[in-house]
């Protein structure tokens, strides 16, 4: 399915599984993955190759069903990771056809990429076991099982009804098998694979369902920050954005984009930072200690061979700016200094940002003689350039997001409209490969879901609801023609003048708008460029009516008809 999948994860836990665009799990990368073939009537479907095959993700989190319509309905093919006793990577069909069909768990010696190596099956009622370890724990035991060695695919014996062996041995690594069992109407098979440890019993019921793990993932982006945007495309794929990016994160370092060609610093900045932006302050302040711990004498923080010495100083003085720790900027001022002096020898496309973020941090704890020295330092600095250029027809559409990012201070109606071209390109799991074939969105290089790209898709939107990089605290710098009559709500989303929640009701054709800053400064001035450019207000609290857009507007509500300022409110 080429290079295209999506990424599921445990906040608990370092591991992360593709799952492809047909359902193919690649739960051991380097040795085996997990298919799921159907038999219908006399008829045996294999969904990677069935054209009939949906896929969609449960209200945005990393929860993914792949749906055939066969039977007279649809077949649920769902995987999730989850914790019980130990965590486990759920996989389960649901039968909410009208007939009986049967199901079966594929063993095949390649992962996501084509490699793989199997060299022994073995079955034991309900637990099978991969190259000597536990693979897969079924939920219930397999009414037939049928194995493959040296190139022979079990897919050819399907219909084999004499019993076989429960075992498969194969020296040249291609050994494979499938487990059969009957699936009726209206039920669901589970099967459950171990990640880690293996367990020391068989899972219970404890595991969570499916709809349970989504609200987790839901719960924790809310407990960040909340938004109620008028519904579309863009906004499916920002939410979905919003939770696939703490996939990034395996607890003390960051992983940008799995599976594919090394990245750069800047990379891990850019995500870094879209972390913080979002508002998972745990998480960012985990990954700043444990780097902050591996700096060498010399000052430098290197994380899979590269220096991200002021990738990180740039992220941490982000993070600092929007979400103020006096304990962690303390915890962090050495590393600021010496890694300051570390960026000054050895510069790098970031280095600017490094070292102005370091600067930021030394000021904070009252070093003022070496934010004086750095001060002088700083504009001496030499970035090597180190951009390359791309000729081929398919999309980077790594490349596709930054800019839209670097566009933002300048044009930010096209900024928009890049982003609702990137959404068009985003898979049916709301994921970007790192390039893509546009005709059929399929990945052609790089990474098959690659969280840079949702970085800087979410970092885009976000700067586009609030703007806190100059003297005046801005919200919705462009305001689409679709959400003219539309309310939207912001709810605690951190910058560096505090937390800002804001939201716009219509009034006819006349938008109010209401705002909140936590610890926002008595003088702060706000401004809506996106619905009236000639507005500026004042204070951290504030609400009022704007001039009319000058647009005929569906009204939405007609009983929000009424042109007077809207009743005062709170977002607590």
């Amino acid at each position: 399915m080429a290079r295209s999948w999506t990424l599921l994860g445990n906040l608990d836990s370092s591991e992360r599984i593709a799952v492809d665009r047909r359902g193919l799990v690649a739960v051991r990368p380097g040795s085996w993955s997990l298919d799921w073939w159907l038999r219908v009537d006399d008829d045996w479907i294999f969904p990677s190759e069935h054209g009939a095959v949906r896929q969609r993700l449960i209200d945005g989190a990393p929860v993914v069903e792949t749906v055939i319509r066969a039977a007279g309905g649809d077949l649920i093919h769902r995987v999730y990771v989850a914790r019980a006793d130990s965590e486990y990577l759920v996989v389960e069909v649901d039968n909410q056809a009208t007939r009986p069909v049967a199901l079966a768990w594929a063993i095949r010696p390649y992962d996501h990429l084509g490699g793989g190596r199997v060299e022994n099956i073995e079955l034991d009622d309900r637990t099978l076991h991969v190259d000597g370890q536990v693979g897969v724990i079924c939920g219930r035991t397999p009414g037939r099982f049928i194995t493959g060695s040296g190139g022979i695919d079990p897919a050819l014996s399907l219909d084999t009804t004499e019993g076989g062996p429960k075992s498969v041995v194969c020296e040249q690594g291609m050994a494979s098998a499938a487990l059969i069992t009957p699936l009726v109407h209206g039920a669901t098979l589970r099967c459950m694979v171990p990640l880690g440890t293996s367990p020391d019993s068989q899972p219970t019921s404890k595991i969570p369902t499916a709809s349970q793990v989504a609200r987790g993932w839901g719960h924790h982006a809310v407990n960040a920050s909340r938004f109620v945007l008028p519904a579309g495309h863009v906004n499916d794929v920002f939410d979905a954005s919003r939770q696939s990016l703490l996939l990034a994160s395996t607890g003390e370092d960051l992983v940008p984009a799995p599976g594919g060609p090394p990245h750069t610093a800047s990379d891990e900045a850019a995500v870094l930072i879209g972390l913080a932006e979002c508002g998972y302050e745990a998480a960012v302040r985990q990954i700043l200690i444990s780097r902050a711990k591996r700096q060498d004498r010399m000052g430098a923080v290197i994380h899979n061979d590269i220096d991200v010495t002021s990738a990180t100083l740039a992220a941490a003085g982000r993070a600092l700016e929007i979400a103020p720790d006096t304990a962690l900027s303390e915890a962090l001022s050495e590393f600021a200094a010496d890694g300051a002096r570390w960026i000054l020898a050895n510069p790098d496309p970031s280095a600017r940002e490094g070292l102005l973020s370091a600067n930021r941090i030394l000021k904070s704890v009252g070093a003022d003689k070496a934010v004086r020295e750095l001060e002088e330092l700083i504009p001496s600095v030499i970035v090597p350039d180190t951009q390359k250029s791309h000729d081929t027809g398919d999309v980077n559409v790594l490349e596709m997001a930054k800019s839209a990012f670097d566009q933002l201070a300048t044009d930010p109606e096209t900024v928009f409209a890049k982003m609702e071209q990137l959404a068009s390109l985003a898979s049916p799991t709301m994921n970007w490969p790192t390039c893509l074939d546009p005709s059929t969105k399929n990945g052609t290089a790089g990474a098959g879901h690659d969280l840079r790209v949702s970085a800087w898709f979410v970092r885009s939107l976000l700067r586009l609801l609030v703007d806190d990089t100059g003297d005046q605290l801005r919200f919705a710098l462009v305001w689409p023609k679709e959400w003219l009559g539309l309310g939207a709500e912001v709810h605690g989303l951190p910058t560096r003048y505090g937390n800002v929640s804001w939201a716009v009701r219509w009034h006819a054709d006349r938008p109010a708008v209401l705002w909140e800053v936590d610890g926002g400064p008595t003088n702060l001035k706000v401004q809506v460029p996106g619905l009236d450019p000639q507005f500026e207000g004042e204070g951290p609290v504030g609400e009022e009516l704007l001039s009319p857009v000058g647009h005929a507007i569906e009204m939405h509500d007609p009983d929000d008809a009424d042109p007077e300022p809207p009743a005062s409110g709170t977002f607590s």
